[in-house]
């Protein structure tokens, strides 16, 4: 008799600790940090030009960075996170871009005189 008392109490105290409610939703991702060197695709109607992408600096401090590009280089303005998107400009090309962040990935657009054109870019891995 004492061995089924001890096993009622061992599985309602079982049961009671499953039904503690769903699990804790898993934490956020970490901020985005930016930074690095990205080989880049900017697809147009007809092709695409391909180039690389240098960001530097931290969120504290704010970010600078160039784009290469095969007609040239230029800086980037504005850039700035908000969560795991990246905002910036080229002035000097009169175009505004807003990427997604995925891992070491990106997607996203570019809007300027000529209209809209996709972005994708890949972070090169550090040396």
């Amino acid at each position: 008799m004492l061995k089924g008392f001890t096993t009622a109490i061992t599985l309602g105290l079982l049961l009671s600790a499953c039904a503690g409610g769903p699990p804790p939703a898993p934490p956020p991702p970490p901020p985005l940090d930016p930074t690095g060197t990205y080989d880049i695709i900017v697809a147009f109607e007809g092709g695409e030009l391909r180039g690389v992408v240098s960001i530097r600096g931290s969120a504290e401090a704010g970010y600078t960075g160039t784009v290469d590009t095969d007609m040239g280089g230029a800086a980037l303005a504005g850039i700035r996170v908000d969560g795991r998107t990246l905002y910036f400009s080229v002035p000097e090309a009169g175009v505004t871009a807003q990427v997604v962040f995925t891992d070491d990935q990106f997607t996203g657009t570019m809007q300027g005189d000529m209209g809209v054109t996709s972005l994708s870019g890949r972070k090169r891995p550090a040396r």
